[in-house]
């Protein structure tokens, strides 16, 4: 709470001694354990919270370590706008603060804001009875660079590519193009080195084409999920008529 500049709640409205406020506001702060993984029951719990927890607040941000594939989809799906903000704990931070004599400030901490996957246009054909899918990866933002373990000259690259050739940092993306909102099924891959979709081993195709899929009448769910080059995961959905 004190390296993300938040003031503990009294001891009698925070057992768990993980929820503070910030100074001279009405926001609330919440940090999940770094043995969690946050995901839509903390962004529910969260929101009760805030809603009900000593009058109630205006807004309430989620500090949290690990997070589920689908937590951007599940933070628009609450539509809760600027009264709910997720942000991600510096992964490194706990082995920082387990160093014998050092003490870190809070302008030392970056919290950084969830990394998310933006898909483009998708073009749906119908064929007798089959149908094609053609799905496209418009934008993917990492993690803040700051949030990674990177000497200085690595970091600067990093920002480069971030602002000029993001997908670039895309190592594997899969698509299920009939998702049931619970299980994923991936019936299209490409990861880097994979040169049957294109033959550029270093980056991975931004169009995904599928065919051969049977007809299905009605909308389709269709739902992409990313891994990027550092472990990190995204997930998005989209419905197509």
């Amino acid at each position: 709470m004190g390296l993300f500049g938040a003031l503990p709640l009294p001891a009698e409205e925070n057992p768990n001694k993980n929820m503070g406020r910030l100074r001279g506001s009405k926001t609330l702060v919440l940090a999940d354990s770094p043995n969690k993984m946050t995901g839509l029951a903390t962004l529910r719990r969260a929101i009760e919270i805030r809603d009900n927890l000593m009058g109630g607040w205006d807004k309430v941000i989620i500090l949290g370590w690990n997070f589920s594939p689908t937590i951007g989809h599940d933070i628009d799906a609450l539509g809760q706008g600027d009264s709910l903000e997720v942000l991600v704990i510096p992964p490194d931070l706990l082995d920082r603060l387990k160093k014998k004599g050092q003490k870190l400030k809070a302008d030392e901490v970056r919290f950084s804001s969830l990394q998310y996957l933006k898909l483009g246009k998708v073009e749906r054909k119908v064929d007798g009875q089959k149908e094609a899918l053609a799905v496209a990866i418009d934008n993917y933002v990492l993690l803040s660079p700051e949030a990674l373990n990177l000497d200085e000259k690595n970091r600067e690259k990093l920002e480069n590519i971030v602002n000029t050739d993001p997908l670039a940092l895309i190592e594997y993306w899969s698509v299920d193009p009939d998702y049931d909102g619970e299980v994923f099924r991936s019936v299209w891959q490409d990861y880097r080195g994979n040169t049957e979709n294109d033959d550029d081993p270093y980056r991975v195709v931004t169009t995904a084409k599928l065919t051969g899929l049977p007809k299905k009448d009605g909308r389709r769910l269709v739902c992409v999920r990313v891994v990027d080059v550092f472990g990190f995961e995204a997930e998005a959905t989209i419905e197509v008529a």
